[in-house]
């Protein structure tokens, strides 16, 4: 009960979809910064450490960081910028509100430094390199002049020499710091196009190893383990596939008066009408040559003639051919059923002596045995 409750608040909170739960869960985290800023704020004004009214101006304008940017997430509007995150908002946000606490506190402005740097390492999670050098010296600037200021009308509280130094110290420190955050953006960056290569890479190998290169279709060695995993369910379900072995008729004589290229475009004409009459199940492979094999789970014979029988008419029709009429090919076939446990070799022994009967039938038919 008390696990249902918890999802449900942090459904309510965060939403279903992950990555704007992420952006959300780390919005929550610099909320609760500027809520802890603001009760210190508070804290200070009450005990005379701060004027009452500049801290409470101050606390007015946090509001917008606990509230303004979770609302604009958790409603989706986020969605419509290039960076869903807001990144660069927040931190701007969140520097413009150090250089506001840097006037209001003199006695901790020190320290403020130290966040505002703290605050420019984020840019390393998202930020492009070149953003986050805009934003450390956007920090340099916008601080230089809050020094600036300070120290022309309140020298009394804001010593010129140490605000000098102060500046010197952002000068310095934070372009560094946020060049060092372009840096591991840069490499983050890096790291995400490698990985992207190498996912494209892998898809690239696999698809070499299980698919032939011309059609398409499954591979004679990937199809060999397909139907091992095949033959284990249909012994577990009590089922039972069908094999069919489909060699095209006359394909030497296209080869011969038209050339291997147009062979080729034959074969890939066929195996797309083949693939477009099968069922998601079933399962095309290119055995070899002009050989295919079609393997058909939880079919009776009677049902794969059918379905054979479809793909003869598509193939007799002109528009099926299109520029490759004067090639048009019929095809035979021999037709068995897989019987339980037993090996594959001898179920394809038993369609390939069907497939030869077909052939020597006059061919353009499928024979089962």
């Amino acid at each position: 009960m008390q696990l249902t409750f918890n999802h449900q608040v942090s459904d309510w909170l965060l939403g279903t979809d992950e990555r704007q739960r992420i952006r959300l869960r780390r919005t929550l985290v610099a909320a609760g910064v500027y809520l802890l800023a603001a009760l210190g704020q508070g804290w200070v004004a009450a005990h005379g450490l701060a004027q009452p009214l500049q801290a409470h101006a101050l606390i007015l304008f946090l509001a917008p960081g606990l509230l303004g940017f979770y609302l604009l997430i958790r409603s989706g509007w986020n969605l419509r910028f290039a960076d869903p995150a807001l990144t660069m908002p927040q931190m701007v946000f969140a520097i413009v509100a150090m250089a506001a606490a840097y006037v209001i506190n003199p006695p901790v402005r020190g320290m403020l430094l130290m966040l505002v740097a703290l605050v420019l390492m984020f840019a390393a999670f998202t930020l492009s390199p070149k953003a986050s050098r805009l934003l450390g010296w956007f920090a340099v600037i916008v601080l230089g002049l809050v020094m600036l200021a300070s120290a022309s009308l309140a020298p009394q509280t804001f010593d010129p020499t140490v605000e000098s130094i102060h500046f010197v110290f952002a000068a310095v420190v934070l372009p560094v710091i946020s060049m060092l955050a372009g840096d591991l953006s840069a490499m983050r960056s890096r790291l995400k196009v490698q990985k992207a290569e190498l996912q494209e890479a892998l898809a690239r190998i696999h698809r070499l190893a299980t698919r032939d290169d011309l059609t398409g279709l499954v591979n004679r060695r990937h199809m060999e383990e397909l139907a091992t995993l095949e033959q284990r369910r249909a012994m577990r379900s009590g089922s039972q596939p069908c094999l069919c072995l489909v060699d095209i008729d006359h394909f030497k004589r296209v080869n011969d008066q038209h050339g291997h290229a147009a062979g080729d475009e034959v074969l890939r004409l066929f195996a797309r009408h083949a693939s477009a009459s099968m069922r998601e199940t079933d399962v095309l492979a290119r055995w070899g040559g002009e050989e295919f094999l079609f393997m058909l789970p939880d079919t009776r014979p009677d049902e794969a003639r059918a379905g054979f029988e479809r793909l003869r008419r598509v193939l007799s029709r002109d528009e099926a051919w299109g520029d490759l009429l004067h090639m048009r090919v019929s095809f035979s076939a021999g037709l068995t059923g897989w019987r339980p446990g037993e090996p594959l070799r001898d179920a394809l022994v038993r369609a390939d002596h069907a497939l030869y009967q077909a052939k020597a039938s006059g061919r353009d038919r499928l024979v089962e045995k």
